[in-house]
C-alpha cells in the first residue's frame, strides 16, 4: 500500500538577462520530474510589448516574481536565479523573506554590496556608451576571463527573442545601477 504522492515541491526559476526561461532550464526541467512543481520565470524587463517596459527597476522585477507565485497560488516557495536572475533573486528576498523557503544563486549579476557597484560603474556602464553594434559583444566578453573568446555565433538567423536583448541588457544594467 503506498501513500498519496508527495506535493511537488515549488521552485521558480529566474534566468540570466540573456536566453530565455524555457530555453535556459529546459534539460534541467526534464531531469527534475515530477517531484518539483519547476516555474520558468523570465526577467519582466522582457516581460511586455517594449523593451524595457515603461517605469522598469529593480521594483519591476519584485513584483513579477510575486505575481507568478500568486497566480500559482504559491505562497512560499523555494527561489533559483542565474546571474541577473540571481540579483532579482537577492532583492526579491530581501523585500519578501517570508516567501523564500531556499535562496540559490548561480554566479548573480550582484550582491549589491560596494564593490559589485564599483565594477557596474567601472566595467559595465561604460558599455552603454558604445555604438549599439558593439554593446552586447563588449557584455559578452567583459564576463569571460582574459584571453578567452566568445564561441562563434550560430550559422543562420538568430532567434526572435535575441531582439531584444541589447535594450533589455541596457536597461537592467541602468537599474542595477540606481
Amino acid at each position: 500500500m503506498t501513500g498519496p504522492s508527495p506535493t511537488p515541491l515549488p521552485v521558480i526559476f529566474l534566468p540570466g538577462i540573456i536566453a530565455p526561461a524555457a530555453l535556459r532550464f529546459a534539460r534541467l526541467f526534464e531531469a527534475l520530474g515530477d517531484d518539483v512543481d519547476a516555474v520558468p520565470k523570465d526577467l519582466e524587463v522582457y516581460g511586455g510589448p517594449s523593451v524595457p517596459p515603461s517605469g522598469y527597476s529593480l521594483d519591476t522585477e519584485i513584483a513579477g516574481i510575486a505575481r507568478v507565485a500568486d497566480e500559482r497560488g504559491i505562497g512560499r516557495f523555494h527561489l533559483y536565479g542565474h546571474s541577473g536572475g540571481g540579483a532579482c533573486a537577492l532583492a526579491f528576498t530581501a523585500v519578501h523573506p517570508e516567501r523564500v523557503l531556499t535562496l540559490a544563486l548561480d554566479e548573480p549579476a550582484t550582491d549589491f554590496s560596494p564593490q559589485d557597484m564599483q565594477e557596474m560603474h567601472q566595467v559595465f556602464l561604460p558599455m552603454l556608451q558604445l555604438p549599439p553594434d558593439q554593446q552586447m559583444p563588449a557584455f559578452l566578453r567583459a564576463q569571460m576571463r582574459d584571453g578567452v573568446e566568445p564561441p562563434p555565433m550560430p550559422e543562420g538567423p538568430p532567434p526572435p527573442w535575441i531582439v531584444d536583448r541589447p535594450a533589455g541588457v541596457a536597461a537592467f544594467v541602468r537599474t542595477l545601477r540606481s
